[in-house]
């Protein structure tokens, strides 16, 4: 088995394992995400369904980076709008680590193509993303597994946006 083989196998098979015990000592269930963490999120699953649409920004279709650049911006952070310059942004994650929030980067076409696709970790092992189906134009945003097959091979980066949330005042509420 040639070594680029098995390491890939090792990867998958450590991930499979790691990740839903990361995700459950990661978060534990006193400290679940709380004021705009928590809003965030919700703002993110409240999109579950919207159409795929390449170069989508808005509710009527995203793309992976609009998804990304629309749920943070409706939460005052402005993020680039390519997922290769979101993988740029905040702080890195080791992978064991992740968090809800946190940002997943894959590479969806091969290393040489770099970073290709973008999702939001939720916790327990999910994910939500938008994603199109390749040969066609359907696709929604929608969740995902990370101990999946197609993405634990292509899982590359993980970066912390949200610690830029400034604490939530009971006073406002976000848009």
């Amino acid at each position: 088995m040639p070594i680029k083989l098995l390491r890939r196998f090792l990867w998958i098979a450590c991930l499979g394992v790691m990740l839903p015990l990361c995700a459950q000592t990661a978060v534990p269930q006193d400290s679940a995400p709380k004021g705009q963490l928590a809003t965030l999120l919700a703002k993110a699953k409240a999109c579950i369904g919207v159409p795929y649409r390449w170069g989508g920004i808005t509710t009527k279709g995203f793309d992976c980076s609009g998804f990304v650049h629309f749920v943070f911006g409706s939460c005052g952070i402005d993020l680039d709008r390519t997922s290769g310059n979101q993988a740029k942004e905040g702080d890195p994650v080791d992978l064991a680590n992740i968090q809800p929030g946190d940002l997943l980067f894959f590479s969806t076409r091969g290393m040489r193509k770099g970073i290709t696709h973008v999702g939001i970790y939720l916790g327990e092992g999910q994910f939500i993303h938008a994603a199109g189906w390749r040969g066609t134009r359907t696709g929604c945003v929608k969740l995902g597994q990370l101990a999946s097959s197609y993405f634990a091979d292509r899982l590359v980066a993980a970066r912390r946006i949200v610690s830029q949330l400034a604490p939530e005042d009971p006073e406002s509420k976000l848009p």
